[in-house]
Order: C-alpha cells, then structure tokens, then sequence
C-alpha cells in the first residue's frame, strides 16, 4: 500500500501557510492532498486560517470571528495574498486530482453552521469524493457525519488511549503520535523529519503523513519503494 502525502497547511517550507500559491505548486508537483484550515468570520463567511487570530500569519490584528469578510479580505499573508476564502481555495483545488483534508477550526470557538455550510461549498465543487473533514472537537465530526453520512471523516488527536471507543464510521484517525496497536487506518501529523517519514512508511496502519516539507516526504516513499524492491 502506499502511503498518502499530504501537504500541511499547503507548502509552508517554501510559501506561507494556507497560502493559495502554496496550494497550486504542490498540486503541480504531485501531491497527493492539501490539508487545510477553515473557519468563520464575523458575518458568516468561510476563510481559510489555521489560527483563531490572524495576528501570526498576516499584517492584521484580531481574531477571525470578530472580524467581517471584508476586513479579513484587506489583510495580506507574507507573499502578499490576501486570506483566501474557502471558495477560493476549493476553486483552486478543484482543477487537480488531489484529496483535500478540511480541519474544522472548532475547538476553542464553536462557529455555528459551519460544518453545513461547508458541505454546501464541496457540492457546489463536486468534490464530495475527494474531501476528508477532521478537528479536534469531535463534536464537528459527528455532525457533519449526522448531516453528510456519506463523507469520509477523521479525529484529529494527539493519542489514541487503548479502550477508547471509535465511532464505527470514522475513515481514519488523524494522529500525532502513530500506535502500532490500534487497528484503524492511521494519518501521521506533522512529520517533517525524513528518518521519521521513513519509519512511519513501512508500519501497517499507516495510510497518510501530513508534512510541511511534501517534497522530501516524496522522495522518501520512492526510496522506500526502490529499497522494498530490491532483493535482500
């Protein structure tokens, strides 16, 4: 089986993080799926943004639930883009054959709706096929399950404590730390270190890794190919 790569918040050893032009050169190059951010503003629209406040990764100040679609528009990432959109991002997205794994920033602000109001984006896109919804409030995964059951889903976690109960329903775990002993399809967040990448590659329930460096990550999997191949 081989392993997934996914692009952490786009390419962000090379662009700035959920950046669209992060998005479009790492579908060029071949990856296999962008894992990105999406959360609320103040009057209802969907942005792409990894923190609750912009103050880290733009020229702006505050956070993104107290600001307007149009105050969040007037702000600029560090190559200049202005935050994009989920629409935005999703048209960009759309034109490549990748998987796209949209977090739901819920867990420290609980936007209402936004769970149904981005399923409406990925029909609108077609995308249904190629979209993995996770968070860390798992309270967002069971109601985008409740509402779209036929969307693949994913717990974002640091661990997986042995006796938890999994809702049957879960595609796969999204998990810093991988555990050779739960058996459930396992997505290795954020592994950028190559020796690691390396080692995760080869354990059985390992499906994806999430990276900030995509590259590297493939050109490990095709050492690890070339080496599987090889005679002993």
């Amino acid at each position: 089986m081989t392993v997934a790569i996914y692009g952490h918040r786009g390419y962000p050893a090379r662009f700035p993080e959920n950046s669209l032009q992060g998005f479009e050169y790492a579908c060029e190059h071949g990856i296999d799926g962008i894992e990105t951010d999406v959360q609320m503003s103040a009057d209802g629209h969907l942005v792409i943004m990894h923190d609750e406040r912009v103050d880290r990764t733009t020229d702006g100040t505050g956070w993104v639930a107290d600001l307007t679609r149009t105050q969040l528009k007037g702000m600029h990432l560090a190559n200049g883009e202005p935050i994009p959109s989920l629409r935005e991002a999703l048209t960009v997205l759309s034109h490549y054959d990748v998987m796209v794994n949209i977090e739901f920033k819920t867990g420290k602000i609980r936007y209402p709706g936004i769970e149904a109001l981005t399923q409406d984006y990925v029909e609108q896109f077609d995308m249904q096929d190629r979209v993995i919804y996770s968070s860390f409030n798992h309270d967002s995964i069971n109601v985008i399950h409740t509402l779209a059951p036929k969307m693949k889903t994913a717990w974002l976690t640091s661990r997986v404590l042995m006796g938890s109960t999994l809702p049957s329903y879960l595609e796969a775990v999204h998990i810093e730390h991988y555990n050779p002993r739960l058996d459930k399809a396992q997505r290795v967040w954020t592994v950028d270190d190559p020796l690691k990448m390396k080692q995760l590659m080869r354990e059985k329930y390992v499906v994806g890794l999430i990276t900030n460096r995509f590259e590297e990550a493939m050109d490990m999997r095709e050492l690890v190919a070339k080496e599987e191949k090889s005679p002993v």
